[in-house]
């Protein structure tokens, strides 16, 4: 092992995981609060076994395939260039594998939403499902099944998630032969202060958040905002209107979804869910995935220069109406229809909620958490909507 690797292995990952880099257990559940870096430790295990081990194909596993890109491949991929190893490995972007070419172990990806291609993989020696409470018991089922052929190497099914729902398999029914790990924020070393206060301040905003997202303990959020939306495996290929909600992050995900108004009722696509995005970065990708500039987007109000940025690279943006409460009340009134790619959206719909103040009272304000695709939805829907309101008024006067 060359002293750049070793380095990697101890001085990288953080304590609370180092026991764990060897464990050969078949089922290894790292679960606990956001932050608290089990993604990451993960992709460190993942990485070393390409390394020091022969003969894997290794496979990531999300729901839905299209997420894998952003999540799993997009973070054991940094790793590698962080450690300065990228000279070892080839990646191909089109199917998302990492290959190492000295070694010719391998990392494929697949979402079990392509059934088929999960069925036809075989020869698999360890798996990482990420947001593994995205999965119900048969999918889980089915995965297991791919690892049953005989290797060289251990066989393991790590399994990374937040504690959303006291109910869910993973805490009712999970493998009872699993090792369990549970981890906060305070055991990432790495963390940055920014990211500790969002959690810290969860505290104020609503307990059961602050217990679920900081504390990593299993719960069930009340006070949920929205019904979830009415999923639809295909959509209508003809619109009145094509219109987007842009919410720009960078620590967080910046996100945009765009939404298909047919016959008052609307369909939604994420588009981009994605953090650490400049400016430019963001102008790139949409380059690339927005057919018509004419298209309106309302964005997020709290940034007027990157409004302004995006109006100049000829994008037809508008600053969104900033009314958090009327925008809600709206979109519950509204027929909204999500797709199962929607990965973030039909997530955060699950757990969008108001908050409590420490007595147990519902406010009439929501958890500023794990909002970014939503908030999206609203600023496209109800902004469009009620300019389209005002519109009618000035005309019929």
């Amino acid at each position: 092992m060359s002293e750049e690797e070793n380095k990697f292995t101890i001085d990288k990952i953080n304590n609370c995981y180092r026991k764990f880099l060897h464990d050969k257990s078949r089922y290894l559940l790292l679960y606990g609060g956001a932050g608290s870096g089990k993604s990451h430790f993960a992709a460190q295990k993942f990485l070393r076994r390409m390394l020091d081990e022969q003969n894997h194909r290794l496979l990531l596993i999300r729901k839905v395939a299209r997420t894998i890109r952003n999540s799993q491949f997009s973070l054991i991929k940094s790793l590698i260039y962080d450690y300065e190893l990228e000279n070892k490995f080839r990646f191909r972007e089109s199917d998302l594998t990492i290959t190492n070419s000295e070694n010719n172990n391998v990392i494929i990806s697949v979402g079990v939403d392509d059934r088929e291609k999960l069925k036809s993989i075989h020869g698999i020696t360890s798996i990482w499902i990420e947001e593994a409470t995205e999965l119900d018991r048969k999918d889980f089922t089915q995965i297991d099944l791919r690892l049953r052929n005989r290797t060289g190497n251990y066989k393991q099914i790590i399994m990374t998630y937040n504690p959303v729902d006291a109910n869910h398999w993973l805490n009712t029914s999970h493998p009872k032969e699993a090792v369990i790990v549970k981890t906060t924020y305070k055991d990432n070393q790495h963390l940055d202060d920014s990211y500790i206060e969002v959690l810290n301040n969860l505290k104020d905003e609503d307990r059961e958040y602050y217990d679920i997202y900081a504390l990593g303990n299993w719960g069930v959020l009340r006070n949920i905002i929205y019904r979830p939306f009415e999923i639809l495996t295909s959509h209508t290929t003809h619109y009145d209107e094509i219109i987007y909600g842009l919410d720009f992050g960078y620590n967080n995900p910046t996100a945009l979804i765009k939404v298909k108004i047919k016959d008052a009722c609307f369909y939604l696509e994420e588009i981009i869910y994605e953090s650490r995005l400049t400016n430019t970065d963001l102008i790139e990708r949409m380059n690339k995935l927005v057919k018509n500039k004419s298209d309106a987007i309302y964005c997020d109000p709290a940034e007027p220069d990157r409004i302004r940025e995006l109006e100049e690279a000829g994008y037809n943006v508008h600053s969104a109406n900033k009314s958090v409460r009327d925008g809600i009340d709206f979109l519950k009134s509204r027929k909204i229809f999500s797709r199962p790619e929607n990965a973030n959206i039909n997530k955060e719909v699950l757990s969008y909620s108001y908050k409590a103040d420490r007595n147990g009272n519902i406010l009439d304000e929501p958890v500023k958490f794990n909002d970014h695709a939503l908030d999206a939805v609203r600023y496209a829907i109800y902004t469009h909507c009620r300019n389209r309101k005002a519109d009618l008024r000035i005309r019929r006067i």
